[in-house]
């Protein structure tokens, strides 16, 4: 809510605590890691988007690779951050898909 409302610093706070364990579903789980990647990308962190969309992918694949936003942030983690731990490995699971 807070990422929508253009408050990247409280989405982040308020995401802190959360933990996958916390949601009943893949897909829940999921989407709270591209929540946070997404407050994490607008923020400029890199190692922290990489990892919070590898952990939303390995909960559920189809929360990154078919969301077209989020697809986006792969690409440009991959062209802006290629030696970014993490980046080719995500960059393989959401491409390999298609």
């Amino acid at each position: 809510m807070h990422w929508a409302l253009g408050d990247v610093g409280a989405a982040l706070d308020a995401g802190k605590n959360l933990r996958p364990e916390h949601f009943p579903t893949a897909e829940r789980k999921a989407r709270l890691g591209t929540d946070m990647a997404r407050a994490w990308w607008a923020w400029q962190r890199p190692e922290q988007t990489t990892r919070a969309l590898l952990d939303a992918y390995r909960a559920s694949p189809g929360e990154v690779r078919d969301r077209p936003a989020i697809r986006r942030i792969v690409t440009e983690l991959t062209d802006r951050h290629p030696r970014t731990s993490g980046v080719r490995e995500l960059h393989t699971a959401v491409t390999q898909a298609l």
